[in-house]
């Protein structure tokens, strides 16, 4: 993980210091830093924000980025398309949260987000909280949130294009149609056929026979129009995604399994600046509508013909009203979310009557929540500030299957009170960070109702809560910076799938946890007769433990995540020219809640080199250099080496 020291980055990251020192008013410190145009990287304790240049020239993908950062795990099996989901310090993907223009995308069916929807040329700035305690609407993930900015009015326009290995190709373009609206489309396309060790090959090779993967094939088309009136921003966004589904086990050429989406998606909201003194009033409204298909007409993957469809709609309204006074600033808030799911089965001749404990059933689900907030920040002397909030969220979700006879509604109310609060100290040479936070999350459509296989509904689950304690000590100086993060969660009803012996499977609040962690990152820039030396090194260590009344469990480490990660970079920059090395080692990961599957330890050497003029860039990268194909988490090998070489123009 490295990045570029630029004058205005120590300017902006010094900037609170130096007016605490000289007794002025600071803007506020608990808002999500905004990334100036020449900063490549923005860190304070517990924040960190990236610009889309840097991401996009240094990194090549939202994926590649946050996994080069501490305390990040991002959960990413087979080849492009499949979905790719972050853990933030030792959280499951769905105890993040995903926010795009600072609203909550995470899928109400399945409760996480693929990262890999958003094109990087897309996007804008990334911020990412990992300590989760920052006053917003937001403030209630038991893990970290990350908050995707997406391009509103372009500086410049720009043609982009990418070529690599396994047959990869994309283009895309960008740029101003007048000064309100902008535009981007873009299009990616891979073969994914790298080499696979196949089980049982279907032309009879020897087991476990590297073969290249047939059915892999993978697209996705993109398109978003901006437009900016005052304070006012909204966007209209539309992709269509396929992504054919390899048969694993035999490979088989006559494998047609596919899964398909189309989404359209409005986003509106003003954007008051919240650091000027007097009353503001933010606003936001989304509304979005996917259709999914999964279809197998040859019956390879699944157990018989599958043409099954699926539709989920979604509408949100946020309002948070802020006073600034001085030193003190009052906020409030409410959020309003409503979802609807359906799902039909068209070749499952039992889809309509349900009678069988498959989960695939024709059915409706929907989903309301309400969340207020309450808070204040109040700076209490130059050097402290202190902030606290209270939330208030209730739901209340339905189901009924819509063609059974004894379509029986089912209904489920709950609610839950939460609550943060943080202290912070900046001087010109460091900045702490004491936070806590008690969170929630509520269970998925897909886990109180089931659907898609062999999973049964529980609607008697509970949420799963949790209280957080984190402290977060950045040092830095000109040319150095070390960061130390100390965390301690506690989860309570965490929820696991079980199966039976038939294979079906449901989910059920099984246990509590404990997870404790310490994260180190150091960073150094030495220069040298022109040459610029970046050296990184970052390490995360965790400890967890489950606390079940089933006796498989209890005991037993938290699966899904690795608990000791370490990385290393290198970057090398003179003039226009910059080359990176980075490597990333981790072990010590269990796939099941009773720690019987051991995942293989991770081993991966990343090479990039870049060249940016004023008016375009190349970029060649070797990710997974040494072709490692260790097995990763969903117990199948990784692709292996990949290489890729862009470019953008810019006019």
């Amino acid at each position: 993980m490295t990045f570029t020291f630029r004058t205005a980055f120590l300017i902006s990251a010094l900037s609170p210091a130096i007016a605490l020192a000289n007794g002025e008013t600071v803007p506020d410190a608990l808002t999500l830093p905004t990334v100036v145009e020449t900063a490549q990287r923005v860190t304070t304790a517990g924040l960190t924000s990236i610009d889309g240049e840097e991401l996009q020239s240094r990194y090549g993908s939202l994926q590649n980025y946050l996994k080069s950062l501490t305390g990040m795990q991002v959960q990413h099996s087979g080849g492009l398309g499949d979905p790719v989901l972050l853990s933030v310090r030792g959280a499951s993907g769905r105890q993040t949260t995903v926010l795009v223009n600072g609203i909550r995308i995470n899928d109400a069916q399945g409760g996480g987000y693929d990262l890999s929807q958003i094109p990087v040329d897309m996007i804008e700035r990334v911020e990412i909280s990992s300590s989760g305690s920052h006053g917003g609407l937001y403030d209630s993930a038991i893990g970290g949130t990350v908050n995707i900015i997406t391009r509103e009015q372009e500086y410049q326009n720009q043609l982009a294009a990418a070529v690599g290995n396994h047959g990869y190709k994309s283009a895309s373009a960008r740029g101003n149609i007048n000064n309100y609206l902008s535009v981007y489309a873009g299009s990616e396309y891979s073969e994914n056929s790298f080499d696979y060790p196949v089980p049982a090959p279907w032309n009879g090779d020897a087991r476990n026979s590297e073969e290249a993967l047939n059915n892999a094939e993978f697209f996705r088309h993109t398109a978003q129009l901006a437009a900016t009136t005052g304070t006012v921003v909204s966007q209209l966004s539309w992709q269509h995604q396929r992504k054919n589904i390899p048969d694993y086990f035999r490979n088989s050429p006559e494998n047609k399994a596919h899964y398909s989406t189309r989404e359209i998606r409005f986003t509106t909201s003003n954007s008051n600046a919240s650091a000027s003194e007097g009353f503001h009033l933010p606003w936001s409204f989304a509304v979005s509508r996917k259709n999914e298909s999964y279809r197998d007409p040859e019956s390879n993957i699944g157990l018989g013909e599958d043409d099954n469809r699926y539709r989920l709609r979604h509408a949100e309204i946020a309002t948070s009203p802020q006073l600034h006074s001085g030193k003190l600033v009052l906020r409030s808030g409410i959020r309003a979310e409503f979802d609807e799911y359906q799902s039909r089965y068209v070749n499952d001749t039992d889809s309509r009557d349900c009678t069988t404990p498959q989960g695939s059933c024709d059915q409706s689900a929907k989903q309301q929540v309400i969340n207020l907030t309450a808070g204040a920040d109040y700076r209490i002397s130059p050097p402290w500030k202190t902030s606290a909030s209270i939330y208030h969220r209730g739901y209340r979700t339905s189901n009924e299957r819509t063609h059974a006879d004894d379509a029986a509604r089912t209904e489920s109310k709950d609610s839950f009170t939460g609550a943060s609060a943080s202290f912070t100290h900046v001087s010109l040479f460091s900045e702490t960070a004491l936070s806590a936070r008690r969170s929630v999350r509520i269970p998925s459509l897909y886990e109180r109702y089931g659907d898609r296989g062999l999973m049964l509904g529980n609607d008697d689950l509970s949420a799963e809560t949790s209280d957080n304690l984190s402290i977060d000590v950045r040092l830095f100086s000109q040319q150095s910076e070390a960061t130390l993060s100390v965390f301690s969660r506690k989860t309570k009803d965490t929820i696991v799938p079980i199966y039976d012996s038939r294979g079906i499977g449901r989910y059920i609040n099984v246990s509590d946890s404990i997870m404790q962690g310490v994260e180190v990152e150091l960073i150094h820039t030495e220069k040298l007769k022109g040459i610029t030396l970046e050296p990184t090194i970052s390490a995360a260590s965790y400890t967890s433990e489950l606390i079940s009344d089933v006796r498989a469990f209890e005991g037993k480490q938290v699966p899904g995540i690795y608990h000791d990660r370490y990385l290393f970079g290198l970057t090398t920059s003179y003039q226009q020219h910059s080359l990176s090395l980075d490597y990333e080692l981790a072990g010590n990961l269990y796939l099941d809640s009773g720690n019987n599957i051991e995942g293989d330890i991770r081993r991966s050497l990343d090479l990039t080199y870049q060249l940016e003029q004023n008016r375009w860039g190349l970029r060649v990268a070797a990710n997974n250099l040494t072709n490692n194909q260790f097995r990763d988490y969903s117990n199948r090998p990784v692709a292996g080496r990949q290489i890729y070489l862009s470019g953008h123009l810019n006019f």
